[in-house]
């Protein structure tokens, strides 16, 4: 950890809940992680990730050292926890924007299969939010979110192929994200589908949208 309480490692991989390995200057180095003492050995920070609305966590989360957060949301297991803090890392509400530490919790929730966190990992390697952009990392992280009917990943991993120049991949990713969204996410899908510079898929939003 830094002197600020941001990490300051060149990426993250975990191959356990309770083992983190670090890669500093290109040298593997090994960290157990423990969990933080909490009231009657709960993960109370974790909780409160899971339980309170925006304002009540940004009050609880005032003069806070960040690192003391994600240490204990890493130590905690729970993939709603890791994946909010990492929202709130990356967007910097509530906490400063360290979208290293943000890659690190959506990681993290990503190994449980968690498809929420598969599709905001494939963001981050799509955008290099905190990692170096990498498209066929992004690709199957956004494909395992949609195979278990996340919408999200289906559209993204959608726009991925369309962006390659793979229509018809494409269109059958669309076709799925507009099945598996609600309706207010289905109508959001196809407004931006319809302004898509490919012919058959504008045509096939305004199909959908009919």
């Amino acid at each position: 950890m830094g002197p600020d309480g941001k990490l300051s490692c060149e990426s993250f991989s975990f191959v356990s809940r309770s083992f983190l390995r670090v890669i500093i200057n290109h040298q593997e180095l090994p960290v157990t992680i423990h969990p933080l003492p909490t009231a009657a050995g709960r993960p109370w920070r974790a909780e409160l990730l899971s339980q309170l609305d925006p304002r009540e966590l940004s009050a609880a989360m005032d003069g806070e050292n960040p690192s003391e957060w994600l240490h204990a949301v890493m130590a905690s297991g729970m993939p709603a926890a890791q994946i909010r803090l990492g929202r709130l890392l990356l967007s910097g509400e509530c906490l400063p924007t360290d979208r290293r530490a943000a890659f690190a919790c959506f990681l993290s929730a990503a190994v449980t299969g968690d498809p929420e966190a598969q599709n905001l990992l494939g963001g981050c390697h799509d955008n290099g939010w905190g990692t170096r952009p990498d498209r066929e990392a992004a690709k199957r992280s956004y494909k395992a979110a949609a195979d278990v009917g996340d919408y999200r990943g289906a559209h993204n991993h959608g726009c991925v192929l369309a962006a390659e120049g793979c229509v018809a991949g494409a269109l059958h990713w669309f076709e799925k994200a507009v099945k598996d969204a609600p309706p207010p996410a289905r109508d959001a899908i196809l407004m931006t589908l319809r302004h898509h510079p490919r012919c058959a898929i504008r045509a096939f939003a305004q199909r959908n949208a009919a």
